[in-house]
């Protein structure tokens, strides 16, 4: 992760994201901060407690995510396993900072309608990430540039 060519406040976010560290609900609950109305999944209209294995892998929101980059992941308690056996299904060079800049962009919808009340979508979650990843393309060297554009325009 720390090693990614996407940018440090990202990478951190990454970290906080994989140590469990991320303020979900209910991380902040574990906290003792009090949250309204509840601590179910914003994404969803499921009542499913919102944690960071909810919001990024199991919520149906974020699986069709997943999917329009092709990516399914194996269901592990252990994130970093998680992550591990999904990099070595799906062969990309590329493929953590394809997580990295997923699951930002997914968390950036997620603060967005629990501050902001808006509606996110599919369609928005993966055009920007499709931005997120052009603008990253200026932090890699210029030979491993196009193996990351073939990909990113193959992605409807």
């Amino acid at each position: 992760m720390w090693k990614s060519k996407c940018i440090p406040r990202v990478k951190f976010f990454t970290w906080l994201l994989l140590v469990d560290r991320l303020n979900t609900t209910s991380m902040l609950v574990r906290r003792n901060f009090h949250v309204q109305p509840n601590v179910f999944c914003v994404m969803c209209n499921f009542a499913t407690q919102e944690d960071f294995d909810q919001l990024f892998f199991t919520c149906p929101f974020a699986s069709t995510c997943w999917n329009k980059l092709g990516i399914q992941w194996p269901n592990l308690p252990d994130v970093c396993e998680r992550l591990l056996i999904a990099r070595q299904t799906h062969l990309f060079p590329f493929f953590m900072e394809i997580f990295i800049i997923a699951s930002w962009k997914l968390w950036n919808l997620i603060n967005a309608k629990n501050f902001d009340n808006a509606r996110p979508s599919v369609h928005q979650w993966l055009q920007n990430f499709k931005q997120q990843v052009h603008l990253q393309l200026l932090r890699v060297r210029e030979i491993d540039r196009p193996p990351i554009v073939q990909w990113i325009d193959t992605i409807m």
